[in-house]
């Protein structure tokens, strides 16, 4: 359950974390930090930028995928391109040997 400063703060109360509190008001840890540290949240890793793209285009508006397909064509067609031939070959290398 993902959430925010307001009920990491109260989870540190409820589990008797004044100094980890007192540490955010002086500015020596950040919420984020305090509940890492306790638990409440995992840190998450980069996510590769394949994912990324994925994340966002499914995200966007037809009108937003039709600009990024209009801007990016030239490198789509050939990326398209290129596993097409990719598949051809690999398909062919595996028809029986004549």
């Amino acid at each position: 359950m993902a959430g925010n400063n307001e009920d990491y703060l109260r989870r540190l109360e409820q589990d008797g974390r004044a100094d980890l509190i007192e540490q955010i008001e002086r500015g020596e840890i950040t919420v984020y930090a305090a509940a890492l540290k306790m638990g409440y949240r995992k840190k998450r890793g980069a996510q590769p930028r394949a994912d990324q793209i994925t994340y966002h285009y499914s995200r966007a508006t037809l009108a937003e995928k039709r600009r990024f397909i209009v801007d990016n064509w030239s490198s789509v067609a050939h990326i398209v391109g290129d596993l097409a031939k990719r598949k051809r070959d690999s398909e062919k290398a595996q028809e029986p040997f004549e």
